[in-house]
């Protein structure tokens, strides 16, 4: 650092000085360095004490109640020295990883006084959805001589929780104004909104069935009064289940597939509620049901829905599941109440994902759809359910198999959308031989996945990330699915 390297070629001119009066036999000379030694000891120990008794307090506070990808946020932060002395330093409110300063400013260089607050105000920008943390204030903190620096961290942590991007939401508005996902079906019970009767038979006319219900043609052919019967026709309850399972947020190679996943149920959600079906959202991983808000036509639906998409783990979240990396302490050895920053700890979690997409330990991994799709049905009461599915098939292979043959077995529907691995990898310039392998491979699996799924009645889409939710609405209102 500047001053500590000033603080040692201060020590080391007082030494030349001493020895060139000691070699010299000059009085002034030697005097000189000793008033430089005194300097520089006092300078040290008064630091020190400083140090010692050093009390600073962060409190920071962001401005806006919601935050989405790529759009600025508002923070506010305070610095209170309760010290009997003044802290000479450059204040830095430590940004996360992923978010980028977008307007005021996270530094400041002044001479905070003794019981006095500092105050900071600025915006910063997150690039990704996700949660990010605020770790704390970093403070390189200056002798009064600017002899010695000592940097320290005060921690005080805040979570910033980005949704995606503001113009996904928005254009899920707009989309359910112009799209429509019909996926009619007879329920068993009346459905909230009513289309239109459909014909299902005839019976025994029975006294205060209705004239108009009566069928009068057959009256001439058997003799008897016969009732037409007809079945109210409905929508569908739907239920929208996104896979947050790791392989879906892998996001170093490539585009993440659970923000695609997200960005696609936001939108579906809420054509299919301005379509009058009910709606909800299930979030799982590999292991059960970690969010679920039922099928509903409510008022606010639509905000439940986004609200708990908000809290699905982000990409980032998964490739840093050790401690995040934080900036490396430097200074002089003094010792004081200051904690000294962690140095970032370096995993890899590549490696973690290839072993769980080769594990061939035959078990069902992603059980927690299966239990999800069981604990809907329970609650039926006799309402046909449509089950969309957003998930890469990596880790809930099995359970998504397991789950189209409850549909099968209970007449409801299942529509997968894979969100297909090898489409969300980056491009690589040149493709060679055990790359074309693993993705033939890779290709075969996924067909045989896509006949096992089709036989047992399901529909199937395989998606990548530039496919839009209006055209994967298109493609199943086509019947391509």
């Amino acid at each position: 650092m500047r001053s500590t390297i000033l603080g040692t070629g201060l020590l080391s001119l007082a030494i030349v000085f001493a020895f060139t009066g000691i070699l010299a036999s000059n009085l002034s000379w030697t005097v000189l360095s000793v008033g430089i030694l005194t300097v520089y000891v006092f300078s040290y120990r008064r630091f020190a004490r400083e140090l010692e008794s050093s009390s600073i307090k962060v409190n920071r506070v962001l401005l806006d109640k919601m935050a989405y990808a790529n759009e600025p946020i508002g923070l506010s932060a305070e610095v209170l020295n309760t010290n009997p002395t003044a802290v000479k330093g450059d204040f830095e409110d430590v940004l996360p990883e992923d978010c980028e300063l977008s307007a005021g400013s996270n530094k400041s260089s002044r001479i905070l006084p003794p019981r006095t607050v500092l105050k900071l105000a600025y915006s910063v920008t997150p690039k990704k959805r996700g949660v990010h943390r605020f770790p704390g204030m970093v403070i390189r903190r200056r002798d009064a001589l600017d002899i010695f620096e000592y940097e320290q961290m005060i921690e005080h942590e805040t979570s910033l929780s980005a949704h995606t991007e503001k113009g996904t939401i928005d254009a899920a508005r707009r989309m359910g104004a112009r799209e429509h996902l019909e996926f009619s079906g007879m329920g068993r019970n009346p459905a909230v909104v009513l289309r239109e009767f459909e014909f299902d038979g005839i019976r025994e006319y029975t006294p205060g069935d209705r004239a108009r219900d009566i069928h009068w043609k057959l009256l001439p052919k058997t003799g008897r009064l016969m009732t037409k019967t007809y079945r109210k026709e409905g929508a569908v309850h739907t239920m929208i289940f996104v896979d947050c399972g790791r392989s879906m947020r892998l996001g170093t190679r490539g585009v993440a597939k659970v923000d695609h996943a997200v960005d696609i149920s936001i939108q579906l959600s809420n054509v299919l509620l301005t379509s009058f079906h009910p709606a909800g959202i299930a979030a799982f991983d590999e292991i059960n049901v970690i969010g679920k808000i039922p099928p509903s036509l409510g008022r606010h639906q639509f905000d439940k829905i986004v609200k708990l998409l908000r809290e699905v783990p982000s990409a980032q979240a998964a490739a840093n599941d050790q401690t995040a990396a934080s900036p490396q302490t430097n200074g002089t050895p003094v010792k004081g109440p200051a904690k000294i920053l962690p140095r970032p700890s370096e995993t890899s979690f590549l490696s973690a994902v290839e072993s769980l997409k080769k594990a061939e330990s035959g078990r069902k991994l992603g059980m927690g759809l299966e239990g999800g799709i069981k604990e809907t049905l329970a609650r039926t009461r006799g309402q046909e359910y449509l089950f969309i599915i957003v998930t890469d098939l990596v880790s809930s292979r099995d359970a998504v198999v397991a789950g189209a043959r409850i549909c099968k077995s209970t007449g409801n529907r299942m529509l997968v959308l894979n969100t297909y691995d090898d489409w969300y990898r980056s491009k690589k310039e040149a493709l060679d031989v055990p790359e074309l392998e693993r993705m033939y491979g890779m290709l075969s699996e996924s067909l045989k996945t896509e006949a096992a799924l089709r036989g047992l009645g399901a529909s199937y889409l395989r998606i990548g990330p530039q496919d839009t939710a209006p055209r994967i609405i298109r493609t199943i209102r086509r019947g391509n699915a």
